[in-house]
C-alpha cells in the first residue's frame, strides 16, 4: 500500500513540475502566473538606487584648449546622429566646428588645431561603425598617439552618450532595419580580432533585410538589436567577446549589466531622449559648454505612430530584459544627477531655461524646412544652424557584408 502511494505522490509530483516548465517555457506575455516581468518598467516606475556624491557630482568644466576630449558612443535609434549633428553645429565653442554643406565630417579643432571631439560627425568612424565600448577604449588612445604625437600628452578623456527607453528604440531598429539599414559594416572587435561569421551570423541572406516583419526581426537568435544598450556600453571582454561556447546564458546577461552599469557611471555625461530639456540642463552644467539652439522634445516619432499590439510589446520587454534593466538605472542616475545639480545651483531646470540660461527671450525659430525624425526632436533647414534627418544612418554606409569569416 505504501509502495502504491509513493509512486502516486512521485507521478503528481512530476506533473506539477511538468506543468511548471512547460508554461516558464512557454508564456509568451509579460504577465505569467499573474506576475509580471519587469513590473517595475512596465507599470512605469523607477526602481530607487542609492548613488554616492561622487556618482552624482560631475562638473567636469571641460578645457578643450588644454587635455580634455569629448569621446561620443553613438548607439543606434537613441536619437544619437541628431544629438552627434549638435555636437558639431550647435555647441558655442570658440572656434565652432568648420563644416562644409553636402560633406558628413565636420573639422573640430581647437585654437591649437588639436581635435576636441572623437564622433562621427567629426572624426568620422575611426573605430569602426557605431563602435562600442570595447572598441572605443582600446583604439581612441592609440589613433591620438599617431595623429597628435607632437601635441598633447596626457589627454583626459570624457565619454558622453544617449540613451532611451529600450523597448522603443528595439521598434525603432526594427523600423529602421526594415528600410534597408544593415550595420553590416560593423567590426565588432574584440580582443584584438573581429567576430565571426559563425559566432554572430547576419539575419539575412540578401544585401539587406529590407521589408522585414516583426516576427522575423525577433526569431533571429543572432540579432544585435537585442539589448543592444547593455552589449554597447559593457566590457565584452568580460564574457569573452561574442564567443560564448560553454558560458552560462544568465550569468552572462548578469555580468554584461554590470558592466554597463560600471561603465555608464564613469561616463562624463549621458543623457536620455526623452528628457531633452533635463539633457540640456546636465550637459550643460557638467561640461562647462552651451548649446547655442535649444534641444527641443517631440513626441511625434516613427515609433509613436506604429500600430503595436499588446503581443509585440511584451516580446519587445521579454527579449531585451538586460536593457530594461540598464536604463532602470540609468534613468534613476540621471534624475538624481538633474536633481542634485537643482539643488547645488539652487533652480529648477524650468527656471534655468526661463530665467537663467539665457535672460532674454530666444527668437521664435522659422517653421519653413522643419522636420520630424524619429529621436523625438525637431530641427530645421535654415541658417540657425538646427539640424536635420533622424538618428541612425540616411544611407547605410555599409552594403557589404563584412565581418570576418572564421579562419
Amino acid at each position: 500500500m505504501n509502495r502504491t502511494w509513493f509512486w502516486v505522490f512521485s507521478l503528481l509530483v512530476g506533473l506539477v513540475l511538468f506543468f511548471i516548465f512547460f508554461a516558464f517555457y512557454s508564456c509568451t506575455s509579460t504577465v505569467c502566473f499573474g506576475v509580471l516581468e519587469k513590473p517595475d518598467y512596465v507599470n512605469g516606475q523607477l526602481v530607487k538606487h542609492s548613488f554616492s556624491s561622487v556618482d552624482l557630482y560631475r562638473d567636469r568644466n571641460l578645457d578643450l584648449e588644454g587635455n580634455d576630449v569629448i569621446v561620443y558612443l553613438h548607439i543606434q535609434k537613441t536619437g544619437g546622429a541628431t544629438f552627434g549633428r549638435h555636437l558639431v553645429h550647435n555647441l558655442d565653442v570658440d572656434p565652432p566646428c568648420s563644416c562644409v554643406p553636402g560633406v558628413k565630417k565636420c573639422l573640430c579643432l581647437t585654437k591649437n588645431k588639436r581635435v576636441w571631439l572623437v564622433s562621427r560627425h567629426s572624426v568620422g568612424w575611426i573605430c569602426g561603425l557605431h563602435a562600442d565600448w570595447t572598441e572605443l577604449t582600446g583604439c581612441v588612445d592609440p589613433w591620438f598617439k599617431k595623429v597628435d604625437d607632437r601635441g598633447r600628452k596626457h589627454r583626459r578623456y570624457h565619454y558622453i552618450t544617449m540613451l532611451r527607453d529600450p523597448v522603443k528604440r528595439f521598434f525603432s531598429e526594427w523600423q529602421h532595419v526594415s528600410r534597408g539599414a544593415t550595420w553590416a559594416g560593423a567590426r565588432l572587435h574584440c580582443n584584438g580580432r573581429s567576430a565571426t561569421l559563425e559566432e554572430v551570423p547576419f539575419c539575412f541572406s540578401g544585401e539587406d533585410w529590407t521589408g522585414a516583419t516583426f516576427s522575423e526581426f525577433v526569431s533571429c537568435k543572432s540579432n544585435l538589436a537585442f539589448n543592444r544598450m547593455t552589449r554597447m556600453l559593457s566590457n565584452l571582454t568580460k564574457v569573452n567577446c561574442y564567443n560564448r561556447t560553454g558560458l552560462d546564458e544568465d550569468q552572462v546577461s548578469k555580468i554584461l549589466v554590470e558592466s554597463a552599469k560600471e561603465n555608464l557611471l564613469s561616463f562624463a555625461f549621458f543623457g536620455i531622449l526623452e528628457e531633452q530639456s533635463k539633457t540640456q540642463f546636465l550637459f550643460e552644467h557638467t561640461l562647462g559648454i552651451k548649446f547655442i539652439n535649444n534641444l527641443e522634445q517631440k513626441e511625434q516619432t516613427h515609433v509613436a505612430r506604429l500600430l503595436m499590439t499588446q503581443e509585440m510589446v511584451d516580446i519587445a520587454v521579454r527579449t531585451n530584459k538586460q536593457d530594461i534593466e540598464l536604463y532602470q538605472f540609468a534613468k534613476d542616475l540621471f534624475n538624481q544627477r538633474v536633481a542634485d545639480v537643482e539643488k547645488r545651483t539652487g533652480y529648477t531646470v524650468q527656471e534655468y531655461f526661463d530665467y537663467y540660461r539665457d535672460p532674454q527671450r530666444e527668437e521664435e525659430q522659422e517653421e519653413d524646412g522643419d522636420v520630424e525624425d524619429d529621436s523625438g526632436m525637431q530641427h530645421g533647414q535654415g541658417e540657425e544652424r538646427r539640424l536635420s534627418h533622424y538618428p541612425g544612418e540616411a544611407q547605410p554606409e555599409a552594403k557589404r557584408l563584412s565581418r570576418q569569416p572564421k579562419s
